[in-house]
């Protein structure tokens, strides 16, 4: 059974690469991406309509950035499940996620085996023995 089977994404990215690569992945995994956000505004209004099961979310993106999207979408539904995305991965803004609500923090750039990892921590889904 694929490890989404179902489950909804949304992939928040501005850069277009980034989200095709990640729309790839997810949908290898039997995810359906329900939505592909290009900047913060776009990511919150797009979330409050589709309310995803898993959200990624970029750090870095014009308008807001992600820290600002997580800590809107966390203040509303606490039991979001995001999944920060950066090309940066220094420690201080890494705990700031994961204390304001983030379940994992992935890097760029993506390899799938690391994002399906957190994909999988952040879902609670047990690896198959």
């Amino acid at each position: 059974m694929p490890l989404g089977s179902g489950q909804s994404v949304l992939i928040v990215d501005d850069s277009p690469i980034m989200r095709q690569m990640l729309v790839q992945i997810f949908s290898g995994e039997g995810f359906e991406v329900v939505g592909e956000a290009a900047d913060g505004s776009e990511a919150i209004t797009m979330f409050e309509q589709l309310r995803p099961d898993l959200t990624t979310l970029d750090i870095v993106m014009p308008k807001m950035r992600g820290i600002e999207v997580l800590e809107q979408i966390m203040a509303k539904y606490p039991d979001s499940r995001i999944i920060m995305a950066s090309s940066v991965s220094d420690a201080r803004t890494v705990m700031h996620c994961l204390k304001m609500g983030a379940k994992q923090y992935i890097t760029k750039p993506y390899d799938e085996a690391k994002i399906m990892t957190a994909v999988k921590k952040a879902l609670n889904i047990e690896a198959p023995a």
